[in-house]
């Protein structure tokens, strides 16, 4: 059987190359075809090229949460190609969804049969407008607005506000380079978030669904769950089930700072449903407005920044081995 596996060699701080190493030999006997990406050819661009064939793919992805966002949009046919995705990253929230306590070992032997084992949901988000468009090369911002309808896939979440502004921080923070050089990438995201918390202006947000329409005044942040987990194991839907065809929306709106503190570690453990100003709804789909440009992300990745989005679940399910 022949498996093709897709290799992100900058993931978790630079050790997936020998995390693959290590598991690859499980595969002797198979035609196993690698895959790395690069700078000048990332991960989407191979996938799209290895599905835009016709022939059937028994696709393995190795790497975090970046690496299978990369993957999910890079797929060009949903039905000819079957994923395995062995996890190695910073955050790992898709598998602590998927696959939580498994070993790669056991996740490899899985994919080793060659048989889809379940469909789940794949979530996308439509730009209605963009602004501050980042360049990924210089990581500088365009400030001008576009209106276009652009889509992007996601695997766990996509949101607006807090959480994507912290996955910005982190982008540009000088420190990034030097903590990853020794394997302590994951440290950034403490600072920034510290920082983000204190300096981040809130802003009116609109939320639309088929059964409901929600104002904030001072929203922090939207985020709509496809899996449980978002930002390292952070439980903001409790209850998402990523084969139900819906969405779980988490809002945190017009919280105090105060109140934010003590309410945000309980989202760790899930225990922030139902407290004042925390909102959990399901939804086939939502739009959100807001009254100034915010940074939005989808599993973590960032863009650029809207005011006005859809989010939704695709008609196509992803094909899993695992």
């Amino acid at each position: 059987m022949r498996f093709d596996a897709v290799i992100n060699p900058a993931g978790a701080s630079g050790k997936t190359g020998a995390f693959w190493q290590r598991i690859v030999p499980m595969f002797e006997g198979h035609e196993i075809c690698e895959h790395w990406s690069s700078r000048n050819r990332g991960v989407q661009e191979i996938v799209h090229d290895l599905t835009c064939t016709g022939r059937k793919v028994n696709l393995i992805v190795v790497g975090g949460d970046g690496t299978m966002n990369e993957a999910i949009n890079g797929i060009a046919d949903f039905q000819k190609c079957q994923l395995g995705f062995l996890p190695f990253g910073s955050a790992n929230d898709l598998a602590r969804h998927l696959c939580p306590g498994v070993s790669a070992e056991e996740l490899a032997r899985r994919i080793l049969e060659g048989k889809t084992r379940r469909e789940i949901d794949v979530g996308e988000v439509i730009f209605h407008t963009e602004v501050n468009i980042i360049d990924p090369l210089t990581l500088r911002t365009d400030p001008s607005i576009v209106k276009r309808e652009r889509h992007v896939r996601f695997n766990v979440s996509a949101g607006m506000g807090w959480d994507a502004e912290i996955c910005r921080g982190v982008q540009i923070s000088n420190l990034k380079k030097l903590l990853n050089a020794v394997h302590l990438g994951k440290l950034v995201y403490l600072g920034v978030a510290a920082e983000t918390i204190r300096a981040m202006k809130k802003f009116h947000c609109t939320v639309f669904s088929e059964e409901r329409r929600l104002d904030f005044p001072s929203c922090m942040f939207t985020a709509v769950m496809n899996h449980r987990y978002e930002g390292g194991g952070f439980m903001f839907a409790p209850e998402a089930d990523d084969q139900d065809g819906l969405l779980d929306v988490c809002t945190a709106g017009n919280l105090g700072t105060l109140d934010f503190f003590r309410l945000f570690p309980l989202a760790y453990s899930g225990r922030h449903a139902g407290k004042n100003e925390v909102y959990l709804y399901r939804a086939e789909e939502v739009r959100m407005k807001s009254d100034i440009p915010v940074w939005v992300h989808t599993d973590g990745e960032i863009s650029c920044q809207s005011d006005d989005i859809t989010v939704r679940l695709m008609d196509e399910k992803l094909r899993l081995m695992i």
